[in-house]
């Protein structure tokens, strides 16, 4: 078998996969109640696992009226606080807010937005929500379909403990983190 001969310029150093950013981070929430502290948890965690794009998805109101979320602020007040709060964390990762709920001023299924996410932004692709959203999202059919295909990283609060957490979260325990 004969030897392939490569050609690289003098100093030429491969890439390591190690050092190489990878991967989107999608903070699905309704950013109602988000405060500093919370972002720069997001943000960490995305700077932690090596992301390459960190992406915010703020929820329409009428998404999260049909989720059963209380009352919240319009979508474009949500925006408009996260929005500040980015520019005053001032960021080491590539971050976005993705507005695309706000353009269909509808409401917008789960696996409708993961698959339109999926499509825009690079895998492997990870999922960052409160442990209520986790739980609102576990009951969806289209769960199983999603938990199979990225991961979760769940902010457990006070609110949230192993016994009062869906079944379907229970049964795919590892495929999703909790994030403190």
């Amino acid at each position: 078998m004969p030897r392939q001969v490569s050609h690289v310029p003098f100093g030429y150093e491969p890439k390591s996969e190690q050092e190489e950013h990878r991967g989107s981070l999608w903070v699905y929430d309704s950013f109602q109640a988000y405060d500093l502290q919370q972002l720069r948890t997001a943000l960490e965690l995305s700077e932690r696992k090596k992301m390459a794009k960190t992406v915010f998805y703020p929820l329409h109101e009428e998404t999260l009226r049909r989720m059963g979320v209380p009352m919240v602020a319009p979508y474009y007040h949500r925006v408009d606080t996260l929005q500040e709060l980015l520019a005053q964390s001032e960021p080491d990762v590539d971050a976005v807010i993705e507005r695309w709920e706000g353009r269909r001023k509808k409401y917008t299924p789960m696996d409708t937005a993961f698959r339109f996410l999926a499509d825009k932004y690079p895998g492997p692709h990870f999922v960052y929500v409160s442990g209520e959203m986790a739980n609102i999202m576990a009951s969806f059919e289209s769960f199983e379909h999603w938990i199979k295909q990225l991961r979760l990283f769940i902010r457990l609060g006070d609110t949230l403990g192993m016994s009062n957490m869906h079944p379907r979260l229970q049964k795919y325990a590892h495929r999703w983190q909790s994030v403190e």
